[in-house]
């Protein structure tokens, strides 16, 4: 029999990163949660993937009050950790929408429910502000929070409340281990680049963005979002698909009047998501209004070269290679949750921060690496 190669390694340093960062975590939930480690990771529900987010705390209270406009809703109480994969099962389906899901650990008792804030979208996430909390940081030696996160099938990111994190990936690609969240921050910061109102707007702008995007990696099949200039006008490129005869400008909520419509805000922001959902590439323009949907194009394989992978990943890599004047950049999510964002055209650098970078130095590595879907 030839050699066989086990995860243990992983498996070592998940438990170190329990022990050093959960003190007196219960070893029995610490065996439940690596048994059902890559379940998690790849979970759905009637066939709708789900990527659960998953806090281990011994205060859930602490951290209700000290995130604002949140709530839990505990759903179960166990004397110990027997009953996990029941649990966990019973709840993961619905652990979607902003829900996270909470496992409270007190010496003898075990809570399991859901926590969410109910905020604007606009405004910052549940988990964001439960990472940035510096209050619940300067009280570390007294609480204690690891927060589980897929990031595709293959990628796990656990962060302590302490700030430090463990990214566990069993893909045997490396280029498959790019952090979701980077990628979009850098897509989200070109989509607004060409925006100019005050920086309180702009912040919320980009919340907002980034909320959706959080909710593209959770519940979309994948999508092609094309960045182009204010100004552009196409030359043939995207004559296939849907062009609005009026953009959609979700600033205009914003930069218009004082107050903005909570409503309407998150009804073109579903709508957005909905297009991102969509057959076709989305694109949107760098003053972050929503232009076409639907589109399609048809890759040059001259160009392109051999690309291991799906007709939306090809594509993505096609419209690379064009080089297209009025294309800023391109983001890419694969159905298997692998993300990347390349900005295609440079921008100017920041007044305020001269030391503004771009990763177009690596787009023909990009174009002609043979990356799997």
């Amino acid at each position: 029999m030839g050699e066989m190669i086990f995860f243990d390694n992983a498996k070592e340093n998940v438990t170190k990163f329990f022990e050093t960062e959960f003190e007196n975590f219960p070893p029995l939930l610490m065996s439940h949660f690596l048994n059902k480690f890559n379940d998690i990771m790849n979970y759905s529900e009637e066939g709708v993937k789900i990527k659960p987010k998953i806090i281990f705390t011994d205060s859930i209270e602490t951290i209700v009050r000290a995130i604002p406009k949140s709530s839990i809703l505990t759903l179960f109480e166990d004397n110990d950790a027997t009953m996990f994969n029941s649990r966990l099962k019973s709840i993961l389906a619905i652990a979607n929408n902003d829900w996270c899901l909470f496992i409270d650990i007190k010496e003898n008792k075990i809570s399991y429910g859901l926590v969410m804030s109910f905020r604007s979208i606009k405004d910052k996430s549940f988990l964001r502000l439960l990472e940035e909390n510096t209050s619940l940081k300067e009280r570390q030696t007294k609480i204690r929070c690891i927060i589980a996160r897929p990031l595709n099938f293959y990628t796990m990111l656990l962060h302590s409340i302490s700030g430090n994190d463990l990214t566990v990936n069993f893909s045997l690609d490396k280029s498959k281990s790019n952090f979701f969240a980077t990628e979009i921050k850098e897509f989200v910061d070109v989509t607004f680049s060409k925006l100019r109102t005050t920086q309180l707007k702009l912040q919320d702008m980009k919340n907002m963005y980034l909320n959706i995007f959080s909710n593209v990696m959770n519940d979309v099949n994948g999508a092609i979002c094309v960045i182009v200039d204010k100004d552009y006008k196409d030359n043939g490129l995207f004559e296939d698909g849907i062009w609005l005869k009026e953009p959609i400008s979700f600033s205009k909520l914003f930069t218009q009047s004082k107050s903005y419509s909570e409503e309407k805000l998150q009804a073109f922001a579903n709508l957005f998501i909905n297009m991102l959902n969509f057959d076709g590439i989305t694109i949107i323009d760098n003053q972050g209004r929503l232009r076409a949907y639907n589109v399609f194009v048809e890759p040059n394989s001259k160009k392109v070269g051999y690309i291991v992978g799906g007709a939306r990943k090809r594509a993505a890599y096609f419209i690379l290679s064009t080089k297209r004047k009025g294309i800023v950049g391109v983001y890419f999510q694969s159905h298997e949750g692998e993300v990347f964002f390349q900005e295609l055209k440079k921008r100017e650098p920041d007044k305020k921060k001269s030391n503004s970078h771009t990763k177009q130095s690596q787009v023909a590595n990009l174009i002609n690496s043979d990356i799997n879907n």
